[in-house]
Order: structure tokens, then sequence, then C-alpha cells
């Protein structure tokens, strides 16, 4: 390290003789014979020395030519300033305690070159005034300018004006071994082309970016459009505290190595207004790139944050109530063909775990906590879809634990190695596997739940509730019917009874009505034409104006379901093959409605058993992914999937669809309980599902059982009272469980019909 600090100092002196190395700099006592002493007061400065390519105005110092300026004393109005373009110049600090009132304390100018040295064992301070400061930066580095931090004694940097050290534009700053500490009002450490920082240990508490390259390109006279914006950090300490970002790069952001404690606006429990600044933890706009480096993050905005991210090495502990790591485009974990490069990343808090155009993993070991998606692969500016988005698995492990879908791709899903342990919400919209295109399986071990995979040539083997994919066309993809295995004899055939509602229609689109002219039955449940309900039981709202509904916004929750398998939070889950051999066993995170299970011990055709807390629950025999390339809409593709449901029922078809549409379920995996009374809040949730899940804001506080609507209904009953569908039986109760009347089904009807 001090060989690097020796080279750069070499590098810029003007001869040999000139200027000392780091070790001498931090350990030599300067004397008049090889360095020129300036020593500062409040009323005036002293100089003597072997250089004197220095002036002294008052306490203004101004070094004009090349040598070694030991700065020392206290002065509560002062400044030293390397002229225009000089180089050569070392600056020691050695017990200096500087303010100005009115300038930069120390100012390096354009295209001149320093190198700033804290004496071994002391402590100096520099400052600027809160009053006024025409350089805006206590130690201020113009355009082309270069300046280099180091030394083995401290420097404390109060920017209490606006910014603690500031490069312009086309100047460098490097910072090796000082103990540095920068309190400023906005940015820390700042500069417009390049930062470096190969060592130290840096505290920084900043109202604005902690660590900073940013050009000025909205600069109104002389915008900046050659800078960069580049950081490098390849070692030191650092603790930085910010009200925005930790680490902000306009360019490339490279870190290869370094110890980092990061809080950005307070951290993860801080709740951001809709156009907060920017406040995440690590963010560049060009690519941020990781090969090494501890990292503990707590930031209110993303933790990681770039166009393109790779972390191809580093320890993560992130927390964040945004994305943990979110690329704009590409987001690569691990590197391709490169055991070495083994990331840790834990996630302990954020909204999504991992989000980028296409989320790549190769390796590395990955313990993630969402409250909504896990691994997403999406990118709002491209659009709901999109050929571009993938999420492929090709190595690592991963462990997903997510409040709404746990790898969720608005594209494709490729897996041909590693191990995923997945797990979601076990709702209708949201589930552990989730996609759009399709889910190719070659390979790996995968244990989760949701929509199971639609192509590949590695078996996988299903229990209880999941969703076959490959809908080619709609979120959440597979709502084309259930799979699942064999309950257990002694299970009488059913599985334990669930809610309406297990999967959802496309986001932002209807689903088309069953066509066809209506039954002869009067109870048929097909509106006759005119759009009105043929009898208050029919549950099929009409259409509104011009046929549509609103489109459903963006983020659409599910209902929860009640485990068929008897899976809960500490469940002990067990797979194993046919000669009772355990393939496959962990504690359940959450709940599961349903298990997808898939390892290169898995053979198509053979039959695999599920067992829960060492129970036999159900059999299955593996299959192969085999796309259901159905669509959305229109008639139903055939068939309920219910037993309870006869195919010349003249409710059948209306079944059919509603299931496919995810409208309703069945109250188990295999009956449909056609004669059973529906409860208002399964109304409710019934009529919010079709109307596409809008946004809901209604209130239900004044009612005096608000508090008996279960999970999956209370957004749907906030929504009917919202817009006056639903009202209370006497205006202060709601009464969610108890059977809606033929009259108030129509009564109903007949309002959401209005909307």
């Amino acid at each position: 390290m001090k060989k690097r600090i020796l080279s750069i100092i070499l590098a810029a002196s003007m001869s040999a003789m000139l200027l000392p190395s780091v070790a001498c700099a931090a350990s030599e006592s300067y004397t008049e014979q090889n360095a020129t002493l300036i020593e500062f007061s409040d009323g005036s400065v002293t100089a003597a020395g072997a250089y004197s390519g220095y002036e002294i105005d008052g306490t203004a110092v101004s070094i004009t030519e090349a040598g070694t300026y030991v700065l020392s004393g206290a002065c509560a109005d002062g400044s030293v300033t390397v002229k225009k373009e000089v180089t050569g110049v070392t600056l020691v600090l050695d017990g200096l305690d500087l303010t100005s009132t009115t300038t930069s304390p120390i100012t390096i100018n354009k295209s001149a070159e320093a190198t700033l040295l804290a004496a071994a064992g002391s402590e100096n301070t520099v400052a600027d005034s809160a009053d006024a400061n025409d350089e805006s930066a206590a130690i201020k580095v113009k355009t082309g300018g270069t300046l280099t931090l180091g030394g083995t004694g401290s420097l404390t940097v109060d920017g209490n004006y606006k910014n603690g050290i500031k490069g312009a534009a086309q100047s460098s700053i490097t910072v090796d071994e000082l103990v540095l500490t920068i309190d400023a009002v906005d940015d820390g450490l700042s500069c417009d082309d390049a930062l470096t920082i190969l060592g130290g240990t840096l505290e920084i508490n900043a109202g604005g970016d902690a660590v900073k390259a940013s050009p000025d390109v909205d600069d109104e006279t002389e915008p900046d459009t050659v800078s960069k914006g580049d950081i490098t950090i390849s070692g030191g300490t650092l603790t930085l505290v910010s009200a925005a970002d930790g680490v902000q790069a306009d360019g490339d952001l490279n870190i290869s190595g370094g110890t980092f404690d990061i809080t950005a606006n307070g951290g993860h429990e801080t709740v951001l207004a809709e156009d907060a600044d920017s406040c995440k933890g690590i963010k560049s706009d060009g690519t941020l790139s990781v090969t090494g480096g501890t990292f503990t993050i707590d930031s209110a905005d993303d933790a990681l944050h770039a166009a393109d991210v790779s972390a191809t090495g580093g320890s993560f502990t992130l927390s964040t109530s945004d994305d943990a790591v979110h690329a704009d485009n590409a987001l690569t974990i691990g590197a391709e063909g490169n055991d070495a490069a083994v990331p840790a990343i834990v996630i302990t808090d954020s909204y999504e775990g991992l989000e980028g155009t296409t989320v790549t993993v190769y390796s590395g070991d990955l313990d993630i906590t969402a409250s909504d998606d896990g691994v997403n692969a999406a990118n709002s500016d491209i659009g709901e879809r999109s050929d571009l988005f993938a999420i492929q698995i090709s190595g690592g492990d991963l462990y997903i634990c997510a409040g709404a879908d746990g790898l969720d791709s608005n594209n494709d899903i490729n897996m041909t190695g590693g191990t995923v342990e997945v797990y979601g919400a076990d709702s209708g919209m949201d589930t552990a596997i989730d996609y759009d295109g399709t889910f190719t399986l070659d390979g790996g071990t995968l244990f989760g739940a949701g929509m199971t995979p639609s192509a590949g040539t590695q078996a996988y083997v299903a229990f209880g509730s999941t969703m076959s994919g490959g809908m080619g066309g709609g979120r959440p993809g597979g709502m084309g019917g259930m799979e699942g295995g064999t309950p257990p004899e002694g299970a009488d055939g059913e599985a334990p009874a669930l809610p309406d509602g297990e999967t959802m229609p496309d986001r932002g689109e209807r689903p088309d009505m069953p066509e066809g002219e209506p039954g002869s039955d009067p109870e048929d449940m097909t509106p006759p034409d005119g759009g009105q309900p043929a009898s208050p039981d029919d549950m099929t709202p009409p259409e509104g104006e011009n046929g549509e509904r609103p489109a459903s916004p963006d983020g659409m929750g599910g209902m929860q379901m009640e485990s068929a398998l008897g899976i809960s939070a500490g469940s002990v889950v067990t797979i194993q093959d046919a000669d009772g051999s355990t393939l496959y066993e962990t504690t359940a995170a959450d709940r599961m409605s349903g298990v997808i299970f898939s390892s290169d011990a898995v053979a198509e055709g053979e039959t695999y058993t599920l067992l829960v807390d060492g129970e036999t629950v159900e059999t299955a025999e593996a299959v192969l992914g085999v796309s259901n390339d159905t669509g959305m809409g229109g008639q139903p593709s055939g068939g309920t999937g219910f037993r309870d449901v006869q195919a010349d029922a003249y409710y059948a078809d209306a079944v059919s669809w509603a299931t496919e549409q995810g409208i309703v379920t069945g109250t188990s995996q295999t009956a449909f309980s056609p004669d059973e009374s529906v409860t208002r809040e399964q109304m409710a949730a019934l009529l919010y599902r079709y109307a596409g899940e809008p946004s809901a804001a209604g209130d239900l506080s004044a009612y005096a059982d608000a508090d008996s609507v279960s999970a999956y209904a209370s957004d749907a009953m906030a929504w009917c009272v919202e817009n006056g569908v639903l009202n209370g039986t006497d205006g202060s109760r709601l009464e969610p469980a108890a059977s809606a009347t033929r009259a108030e089904v129509a009564a109903v009807l007949q309002r959401f019909a209005a909307l």
C-alpha cells in the first residue's frame, strides 16, 4: 500500500528529492532543510524552509511552485490554494485547524496536481462556513485538477455550506490510508470525473450523497459533457450515513474490495413519498460491478441499483424498503464457469429481492426475504410483456421467502442447475413460481409451489394445488387448471376446503365472457341479451359502458388459501421415492397448498410420496413439463376438473370459464360444491376480481365487525363499500361470513352493473 502511494507521489514530483514517500510523510520529522514549514494563526501566517514557491496575503496562502509544504496551527479564517497548472505539490497537514468564512479552506486550482498527507499521529480539521462559500466545498478541486489524499494521521472535513470534498469537471480524487471523517450539508466526498478509493478509514455523514461521482450536465452556462462520473473502490473501511445515496456514480462503479456499512435515509423502516429523492445504498447509472468486499446496507430505497449489475464476489447483508438488488437491464450473480465466483447475499428486508430485465444466477449463496416478489424479471419502461424478460438459473443456492411471487418472470424461466427452495404468497394471483412465457426445467434441484414447468428434459413431481403453465399470454400464465397428486387412503378423495379465488385474470384485461345462448334452466348463469341477470342468483355481472370494465392496476394481490396439504410454517416436509429413500427434506417457511419438486433423482413415470411432519399426505407420478397453450378468454377449454360438476350441467360451461379466468375455483382440488351458499365476502371477492382488482381506498373501520373480514377479502370488501356495491346489513355490520340472499345478490349485481 505504501509503495502505491510512493509511486503516485514520485510520478507527480518535479524531482525525486522534492517529495517524501508516504512512510516518510507519516514518520519523518519535517524541517526547514527538507520542507517549507507554514504555520497559521488567527492574525497571520509564518513560513520558512527549503521551498520558496508560496505567497502569503494575510491568512491566505498561495502555492506557486512544486515542493513539500507542511501546514500547522489554527486559523478561524484562512485558506491554502495551489495555483493553476502547478504540479508536484505535497501538502502535509501536521496539526492543522483551518476554517474559511468566504471560500474553500483548501483549493486545488485548474489543472493543478497535489498530494495531501496527514502526518503520522496528527489530527487535522478543515472547515468552511455555513454563511457563505463561493466554492461550495471545504476542499475543492477545480476543473482538470488532481488530488491524492493519504498519510497515517487523521483529517476531519466539515462542509458546513454544501459539500465536504468536491472535484469539478475532468478532475480526479484518490484516497488511500488516511483516516478521513467528513460531515457535509450536501455531498460528502464527490468528484465529477473519477473518484478512486484504494484504502483508508472513511466515516462520512452527508445531507446528500456520501460518496459521489456525477458530472454537472445541467449547468446552464457550461454543461459538463466530458467527465465520466466513474468510481473505483478496491479497499478501505467505509461507514456512510446519507440522506440521499450512500455511493452514487453517474458512470461505471467498480468495487473489488473494502468493508462497507451504509445507511441511506434512515434505513429500510423509512417510508418514502412517491416523489422522494433517490436514497439508494449503492447506485450507478452505468454498470455496477462487484468482485469483492463486505457490505452491510440499510437503505430506504434500493440497496444496490444500476443499469446493469454484476456481482461475482463479495458478502452482502441487505435491508431496504424497496428492491435489494435492482438492474434496469441485466442482473448477474456469479460468473459462468468460474467456481471461485461465489457471492453471498442475505436479504433480510426488501420489497423485491432481485429485479432486472434479465436475472441470471450462475453461482452464489442467496437468502432472500421480500414482501413482494423474491426474484422478478420485469421492467416497467419496457412494458408488462417482452421477450427480453427472463430468469436464468444454472447454479448457486437460492432460498426465497416472498410475500407475493417467489420466482416471477414476465416471460421465461430457464433452470439448468443450482438449488432453489422458494415460497410465495400461496394465493390466487401470487405464488412461489409464476411466469408468463415458458418455464424450461433442464436440471438442478427445485422445491416450491405454484406454476409447474412447461418444458424441459428433467422430470418433476407435483403434490396438492399447483397450476399448469405455458398459457402464453396471461398473468399468472398457468391458469388452465389444477395439477396435483393423489390423497392418501382414508381422505375420502378430498383435500381440506379452499376458499374461492386461487387465481386471477390477466392484469389490465377483462376476460371474455363465454359465448353461446342462455340455457333453458331459469337458474342459468349466462346472462341473456341486454346484459341483465337471468335470475337474482346469476353471479355473472353484465357488461358496463362500451362492454368493458376498468383496467386493473399493477400489483394485484390474491386471496390466501388454507393449505390442502396441511403445510404451515414450521412443518417438516419430506419427499421420498418409491423405495422410501428421502430425496429432499426441509422445514417449511410458510403455508403451502401445493408442492413442486424436481432433482436429477426424479424419473418420469415413477411415483413419489410427500410427507408432512412424518405423515404421508399424498403420492404423485413424476412428469415432464408440457406446454398448455390454450390462451385466455373465449369459450372454456372443456371440462371443469371438478368431480361434482357434470359435463351436461347447465352451469358447467360457466364454472369452467370462471375457473380458467381465476374468478372462482372450488372448495377443494376436486370439488366445486355448486349447491353451497355464497357468503357476502365471497360475493364481494368475485366481483372485485372480475373488475380487475382496482385500487381500494375504502375504510371498513366504521363497521363493528370489520376485523372478522377474511384477509383474502379485505380489499374486495373495502372496494365494494367504497363504490356502494355492498352496504352493511344494518349500517353498522358487514356480516362477511353470512350467506348472501337472492335479494341481496340481485341488488349487488344491479349496483355493480351501474359502475
